[in-house]
């Protein structure tokens, strides 16, 4: 255990502790009784560490630090970015600049969309805001002008921003993947229980504020590419106790927090920009993604719904890939019961996820087998090469992928960035993403290696291993607005066993998107045996949806 690892704990939870500090110095690098001195000092502090984690989720106006640095933010003395506190790069510096140089009418635009698209969750999803105010406000370091119109826009609506700690780009990428565990060092069994009753009983002491709160926003960045994380000596690797401590930590604080914030009660907005790592045609590349982002879906809904009533014809759709993947996945759906009023599949606009342009559904994991075959893919900053999953009643029984000696390391890099440490997900969703246009600019900026995922899972039809969309929140109904139809698959045969004690939720969803270049069909098939053509040969073939294929003949090779 190092001194970046304590610093890294001080600094982002456990607080600055000098006397904890010198008593882990003391152990002279012994890592049992490391964890043995932070995991005794958790216990002991964990009212303390818990009240102010949800302080940080619940605080407002002076109470609240960051929004005193981002209300005071401006393009021509950037001394205000000292006051965060945080290690600030040169890159985040000119971005602060670019966009307090920006357009003011093109900021408030999309200012006025990001709220907007908020509020409109609302709608599409049949969800009551009632008299809730508080909007959690999430930015990066150097987006202070796109976040400052933001919360312009949500105050001009009477709602009441809660700024959170801004992501700096010295903390993302590598350090976070090095520092990912660093907090099973504190987790004894004692502490682990101590900082649940800490955080339920923060919870309480904060519940006027929790059932304020009607929503979140996020404003994300991408730009560096994703690589190949090699082991790094510095990263602290907990046991098997210790990491699965880390997990029923998280597990059990979502589960309290959706006590006052259930997920089927609030509407969210996450969206993202392009930041100084894109390289030198940054101004373009930026350029291309504020109009992308603040584009007006109804179009595009309109003609992802001839998909969706295709697709409730369906019981399963078989996935088969082109141009060297080997993808063969059959996908099921569950049985509408009254499809003159139930659909499988929710239409997305562009809300809760932007830019727009996506249907899903949650799979029903009894039938859904095969394997799902990428030659290169990017998730989360991590790359891989030749990923495979098999999949059986919709667990994964197998996996691997390509650029490693041994079969043993390649398994072990999926598990620790794919699977975060699980020995198997479920399929958590099936999807198709309609966003034709972000797949072309990606492709002609290059810019595929650098997509976030949500912008990738536009990009194509994908799945997601993991927890459903509606994990923790799938009881209350949910309607598209177009057909009106009440989306009924928000649940799969794992998550219908919450209530009963047994494991339900692996608080990890990650989209694994199949790019239309490397797709030979995807097509639905009826209980009478009628095959219906969704995509054919990395086109969209359905009457109606044929102009979805318009950007991807901007370039032959696509």
């Amino acid at each position: 255990m190092n001194d970046s690892l304590i610093q890294h704990l001080c600094q982002t939870w456990l607080g600055e502790a000098k006397d904890l500090l010198t008593e882990v110095e003391a152990a002279n690098g012994d890592r049992t009784r490391q964890e043995e001195i932070l995991s005794c000092w958790t216990e002991m502090h964990a009212d303390e560490i818990m009240d102010h984690e949800v302080q940080l989720l619940t605080a407002t106006g002076e109470e609240n630090p960051w929004e005193g640095v981002l209300r005071s933010a401006n393009g021509k003395d950037l001394s205000w970015m000292d006051a965060y506190g945080l290690p600030i790069q040169e890159e985040e510096r000119t971005l602060a600049r670019f966009l307090f140089d920006y357009s003011a009418e093109k900021r408030q635009r999309i200012g006025d969309h990001i709220t907007e698209a908020l509020l409109h969750g609302f709608l599409s999803q049949n969800r009551d805001r009632r008299d809730r105010k508080k909007v959690r406000l999430n930015y990066c370091v150097g987006q202070e002008a796109l976040a400052q119109e933001v919360l312009r826009s949500l105050e001009h609506r009477g709602l009441e921003p809660i700024v959170q700690p801004p992501v700096c780009l010295a903390r993302s990428g590598t350090y976070a993947m090095i520092h990912g565990a660093d907090r099973g060092a504190c987790l004894s069994q004692r502490a682990l229980e101590n900082l649940c009753q800490a955080f339920e009983a923060a919870c309480e002491a904060h519940e006027e504020a929790l059932l304020d709160t009607c929503g979140m926003i996020g404003l994300g960045q991408f730009g560096e590419a994703a690589g190949v994380p090699k082991p790094s000596a510095d990263a602290y690797v907990p046991d098997a106790q210790r990491r699965r401590r880390l997990m029923e930590l998280e597990n059990a604080k979502r589960e309290i927090e959706a006590r006052y914030l259930a997920p089927s009660d609030l509407s969210f907005c996450k969206v993202a920009f392009p930041n100084l790592l894109v390289g030198d045609h940054f101004p373009e590349v930026f350029d291309a993604f504020a109009e992308l982002n603040t584009m007006d879906s109804e179009r595009y809904e309109k003609i992802q719904q001839i998909l969706i009533d295709a697709l409730d014809r369906c019981t399963h759709v078989k996935i088969l890939g082109a141009a060297g993947n080997d993808t063969d996945l059959t996908v099921c759906f569950r049985p509408l019961e009254a499809p003159q009023r139930q659909t499988n599949f929710l239409n997305c606009g562009g809300d809760l996820n932007i830019p727009h342009g996506e249907l899903f559904t949650t799979p029903q994991l009894k039938g859904t087998h095969g394997t799902l075959h990428v030659k290169v893919i990017y998730l989360k900053g991590v790359c891989f090469k030749d990923l495979r999953l098999r999949f059986e009643d919709g667990m994964i029984v197998d996996y691997g992928c390509s650029g490693f000696d041994t079969v043993e390391q390649q398994r072990a890099y999926v598990k620790e960035h794919l699977l975060q440490g699980h020995d198997t997900l479920p399929m958590g969703e099936f999807a198709i993403g309609s966003n034709t246009l972000a797949y072309a600019i990606a492709r002609d900026m290059d810019l595929v290696p650098r997509m976030p995922i949500l912008l990738a899972e536009k990009m194509g039809p994908h799945i997601a291993v993991g927890d459903p969309c509606f994990a923790r929140g799938e009881g209350p109904a949910v309607y598209n607005l177009y057909d009106k139809k009440e989306m009924v698959a928000r649940e799969n045969e794992r998550t219908a066993r919450r209530g009963t004690g047994e494991e339900v939720y692996t608080n990890v969803h990650t989209d694994i998107t199949l790019a239309f270049d490397e797709l030979a069909s995807l097509t639905g098939f009826t209980s009478h045996g009628e095959q219906i053509e969704i995509l054919k040969n990395g086109r969209f073939v359905l009457e109606g949806t044929q102009c979805l294929n318009e950007p991807l003949e901007r370039r032959s090779d696509l």
